[in-house]
């Protein structure tokens, strides 16, 4: 009689709960595409620190305990740091989607890693930079725009800056340090400032709280652009943010490979190239306001 293959352990640590994460529940379900389900030749283990970064290094300790044999860092670059300053040699694939990784220091060579580290970013910084484009072509006379950043955001402010300034544009930015964030003041912040819309920035927390943040957009009638799908099912006029399926598909295809033998370091680094723009209609006429046919041609998805 043949011996059972014995069953991969698989963790991944995330900024949420994996029903409440766009990126991890579609990990997971590329892993079942692929042959790796929860239970059936895989023992899936998550853990999450619910955005707040400084409960990482403990998630990440219990992982490696755990002895997987692959670890996923998802979203922030907090999980990724905290794997690697526990020093363990356990596989570590990142799907970066707040963080350049290579900037960060996570990576130290895209086409052959190192650090026993590897996987698929979002140019976030990019990102930043066309959802002002795109937010512009909704509102041609508009000088003044809100800007939500973070911890997990912050790098992503320098390229947004310089694109505003070029075109002219006035920020006001709010920089959230402590949890919970007071986003009603920071409505307040930007009614005094007679801004016209808003701007988001990639965070895992703004999506979890998605459902204030539209709250207060109703109440200050403000046009948003989001980084993630989810924003826009709960109110956002806009979201620009990669394509989910493929990148996580990417992420899982990667782990398979390292679970079949490949080693990190032959694996190069990917960087996200295709990105979907979605638009809330019931939104927009609420709003009063009347999307161009060059936004709307780009979007991928139309709901309300």
């Amino acid at each position: 009689m043949l011996a059972q293959a014995k069953a991969v352990r698989v963790g991944i640590l995330g900024p949420s709960a994996v029903a409440k994460s766009v990126y991890a529940g579609a990990l997971v379900r590329a892993l079942e595409d692929l042959g790796y389900r929860d239970g059936s030749g895989m023992i899936l283990e998550y853990r999450t620190a619910d955005g707040i970064a400084e409960r990482y290094p403990k998630q990440a300790r219990e992982l490696i305990e755990r002895k997987c044999d692959l670890i996923y860092a998802l979203g922030p670059e907090a999980p990724a740091r905290a794997l690697q300053d526990a020093r363990s040699t356990i596989p570590i694939v990142i799907l970066a989607i707040d963080y350049d990784p290579l900037e960060k220091g996570i990576i130290g060579n895209l086409r052959r890693p190192d650090r026993n580290t590897t996987g698929v970013y979002v140019p976030q910084g990019e990102l930043g930079v066309k959802r002002l484009e795109i937010l512009r072509e909704l509102l041609p006379r508009a000088r003044s725009f809100l800007v939500l950043s973070d911890g997990f955001a912050r790098d992503q402010l320098g390229p947004l800056r310089a694109a505003a300034d070029t075109a002219g544009i006035s920020l006001t930015v709010v920089q959230f340090n402590d949890h919970p964030y007071d986003f009603e003041a920071a409505f307040e912040t930007g009614r005094k400032a007679r801004v016209e819309g808003l701007i988001g920035l990639a965070s895992p927390v703004f999506p979890q709280r998605r459902k204030e943040i539209v709250a207060l957009l109703e109440k200050h009638r403000l046009p948003a652009i989001g980084s993630n799908p989810l924003q826009v099912e709960a109110g956002y006029l806009l979201a620009l943010g990669p394509d989910v399926g493929k990148i996580t598909r990417r992420a899982a295809e990667i782990g398979v490979r390292i679970l079949k033998g490949t080693k990190t370091a032959d694996i190069p680094v990917e960087q996200a190239d295709q990105f979907v723009l979605a638009i809330n209609a019931k939104t927009a006429r609420s709003l009063a306001l009347k999307i161009p046919e060059s936004v709307r041609a780009r979007a991928v998805r139309v709901v309300g």
